[in-house]
């Protein structure tokens, strides 16, 4: 909750509107700061500059945290080297992208590259220019916005029972052909008619069951729950269980 002065911070204006919900603030994870001091929430800091700029960065935790797994990671001796650059590049991009509204200017890895580096090259596979070629591949770059995400409009709230709006946001999270679509149906499921809302996972489909049919008549997007009923998804599912007898059905409940 972010409150303009620390005396509205201080009024119990949390715990009023948590308490409607049935829920309490949890007084251990919980602290009053300046905005100017900056703090950390989600793998995130959040800090408004002298300015008045507002800024987030990845936390140290955060930081401290990829270091350590992609380090591990290399060091797992149970795989082959060119299985942990491949993990590393898994590790690296999918920590890249969940930073990827932060500011990553300084956040470039640069030491964590370079103990990369002198790892490969210690294990004597690759010459300097073999091991520039792959370290590119274990550190994927991604693009990245400060500050580009979407801003909820006026004083709107997820609890003021405007569901077309909050739809519409969430399906902002998906680009692509899936984005398209999901425009084209109205942030509405294919299937059944209901708009997709925080916490729905939206999957393209094909209707004829040929994934390589990417024509636009043949694609369109359902709830997850909707996707699993599909008839061509049950013939497919038959089909794999006849290869392999050790599959078993999962009844999904009504």
């Amino acid at each position: 909750m972010v409150g303009f002065t620390r005396k509205s911070a201080n009024q119990g204006l949390a715990d009023q509107f948590l308490a409607t919900r049935g829920l309490k603030v949890k007084e251990a994870k919980t602290k009053v700061v300046k905005s100017t001091d900056g703090f950390d929430f989600l793998g995130w800091n959040f800090c408004v500059k002298p300015n008045g700029k507002f800024i987030s960065t990845p936390s140290q935790k955060s930081l401290k945290g990829i270091k350590t797994k992609v380090k591990e990671v290399m060091k797992d001796s149970r795989f082959t080297l060119e299985e942990r650059i491949d993990k590393c590049e898994a590790v690296v991009r999918g920590w890249r992208n969940y930073h990827r509204f932060c500011d990553m200017s300084q956040h470039d890895l640069w030491s964590l590259n370079h103990w990369v580096w002198k790892f490969i090259r210690k294990q004597g596979r690759y010459d300097r220019y073999q091991t520039n070629k792959v370290l590119k591949k274990a550190f994927p770059s991604v693009k990245w916005a400060a500050c580009r995400f979407i801003n909820v409009t006026g004083t709107k709230s997820p609890f003021d029972g405007d569901l077309a709006y909050w739809s519409k946001r969430e399906n902002a999270n998906y680009d692509g052909i899936t984005d398209k679509v999901l425009k084209k149906q109205n942030h509405k499921c294919a299937h059944c008619g209901l708009m997709f809302y925080s916490g729905d996972i939206a999957e393209l489909h094909h209707k004829d069951g040929n994934h390589a049919n990417w024509k636009a008549n043949n694609l369109e997007v359902l709830h997850r729950e909707c996707h699993l009923h599909q008839s061509n998804h049950g013939r497919r599912c038959e089909s794999e269980k006849q290869v392999n007898p050790d599959l078993v059905d999962v009844k999904l409940g009504a």
